[in-house]
């Protein structure tokens, strides 16, 4: 007899558990087609306005072409800086923006959050300092070593440049006329 009500007891609990997945089936399914149709409008108002700035894009490099052709070249060239320029102060700008949105936190949160950029970049100079070292010292094979020489005056090389065109490329003082 408890064989019997067992097995009916567990029908029933499966027979539930059974609508029951069901239902939370058909409302899942029913919230993903809803999300999907929310995503698939934010999709379409992106294109759109990638759509509108390409216009708006193309409509200036024809505007630069026909002064150029009318011989407007210093206005255009004059314009294409103040585009840059304005593109250059609006990233600025945006950065600015969101490190200002980061909202204050605890103070040790704050001092890591700022002293992880600088330490990971500490941290790694000096492990490819030990290597170069070792390099350098004859602890590593000719071939290897002669790859890690080649690789730091490159490395170097392309650091000090690329920290030249940081502090002095987007920032100078442009000449007028």
């Amino acid at each position: 007899m408890d064989i019997i009500t067992t097995t009916a007891g567990l029908a029933g609990t499966g027979l539930a558990g059974g609508a029951l997945g069901a239902a939370f089936g058909a409302l899942g399914s029913a919230l993903n087609r809803g999300l999907a149709i929310f995503e698939t409008r934010e999709k379409r108002k992106d294109r759109q306005l990638e759509m509108a700035h390409e216009k708006d894009r193309w409509t200036h490099d024809i505007q630069l072409a026909a002064d150029q052709r009318e011989g407007k070249a210093e206005a255009a060239r004059q314009a294409l800086a103040r585009t840059q320029a304005q593109g250059s102060w609006a990233g600025l700008a945006e950065s600015v923006r969101a490190e200002a949105g980061i909202v204050s936190t605890w103070p040790w949160v704050t001092a890591v959050r700022a002293l992880t950029r600088p330490a990971l970049t500490l941290l790694l100079w000096l492990l490819f300092a030990m290597l170069f070292l070792s390099a350098v010292g004859g602890a590593l094979e000719a071939e290897t070593a002669a790859g890690v020489v080649r690789t730091a005056v490159e490395t170097i090389a392309f650091s000090a440049s690329t920290a030249l065109a940081w502090w002095f490329g987007d920032r100078a003082p442009r000449r007028e006329g």
